[in-house]
């Protein structure tokens, strides 16, 4: 698939990844988070958001990477099964990849969970792995969330 365009850039230690810009509804600095018992480690919490009550999802343990720092902003992202946010170090740039600085990455891509991404953006020798918004929530959340939301 060929892709291009905007791309929100964070960080989780050296890392770098991509979420399309727009997915990203809102950057905010981490707040106070309402815990949710008994819940998986990758939802750390929630909060309020417009009216309504927004779940974290940290990152770093979605994506089982260590970090160097504390989490300094939510993401708030909006997908077809509702608005989440994630817990990142920090939000880098906003980044424009052109179809030239795509790849596919098959050899990568078959190594990580199915449909997690697009590819992977290279620009100025950096690489940034291009997240699919609605693949960040494991799996086994997307129902939980889709409850919470309504």
């Amino acid at each position: 698939m060929e892709m291009e365009g905007k791309f929100v850039v964070f960080r989780l230690g050296e890392e770098r990844f991509g979420v399309p810009i727009q997915s990203v509804e809102r950057i905010l600095p981490v707040s106070q988070l309402t815990k949710i018992p008994r819940a998986p480690k990758t939802l750390v919490g929630m909060f309020p958001y417009q009216g309504t009550t927004v779940s974290v999802i940290d990152a770093a343990a979605r994506f089982e990477l260590p970090i160097s720092g504390p989490a300094n902003h939510f993401l708030v992202i909006a997908t077809e099964y509702g608005r989440y946010a994630i817990q990142v170090e920090s939000v880098d740039k906003i980044v424009e990849y052109s179809h030239e600085e795509w790849d596919e990455a098959e050899d990568l891509m078959s190594c990580i969970e199915k449909d997690l991404a697009y590819g992977v953006g290279k620009k100025n020798e950096e690489l940034c792995l291009l997240l699919k918004p609605e693949a960040i929530v494991p799996p086994d959340l997307r129902k939980k969330l889709e409850k919470l939301a309504a």
